[in-house]
């Protein structure tokens, strides 16, 4: 059993939820080339923490706070990140999500250029001047996301659903979009489509 603590570094480890605990606070803790499966670190504050090039599987987070964590080269796969507001992380964000859920989160004015973020649920979050330009949506559920001043300049929406994106409101160059879902482009729009 491998008990996480602040002001700790880790490096190289495979991190399994049966085989840690942790303090419900960590602060100044280093994760370099760390592996974490089927972890449970629902509503954990991390305070100043470095997560590079890590890995979460079959995760959750949810309700997380990350003030001012560092994510450099990090991939959540099939992870629930619900409730989280991205914005309080450090600069860049360097983060990849697939097939995770992310619902109920923010990501105001944060820097997600060239994310993947496929085939996963993003409903209700709020991406207001967002740069979200060269990112990898394809798959995903964005119902109820806000979109108001994002960068979506040769985004990947094709396959998404659910998306309201006003084009006069947004910056949309090269963006990607697949039938039927791209006609919602046209909801912004005093028009009758029949």
């Amino acid at each position: 059993m491998i008990t996480l603590t602040s002001h700790t570094s880790y490096d190289d480890l495979e991190l399994s939820g049966d085989a840690i605990s942790f303090e419900p606070q960590l602060q100044y803790t280093e994760f370099y080339d760390c592996a974490f499966k089927n972890c449970r670190f629902a509503e954990i504050h991390l305070f100043a923490c470095i997560f590079e090039n890590c890995s979460f599987h079959n995760c959750d987070l949810s309700s997380a706070t990350l003030k001012q964590t560092s994510f450099r080269d990090v991939m959540f796969i099939e992870t629930k990140l619900t409730g989280i507001e991205w914005s309080a992380t450090s600069v860049p964000l360097d983060v990849n999500f697939r097939q995770c859920l992310l619902n109920y989160s923010g990501f105001i004015g944060v820097d997600l250029r060239n994310t993947e973020m496929s085939q996963c649920q993003v409903k209700e979050v709020d991406f207001t001047e967002t740069n979200l330009s060269k990112a990898d949506c394809r798959g995903s559920d964005f119902t109820g996301a806000r979109f108001v001043n994002t960068n979506l300049t040769h985004t990947d929406l094709r396959k998404a659903v659910g998306y309201a994106i006003h084009p006069e409101g947004n910056i949309l160059r090269k963006t990607k979009f697949s039938l039927p879902e791209a006609i919602s482009l046209l909801n912004a729009f005093d028009i009758v489509l029949e």
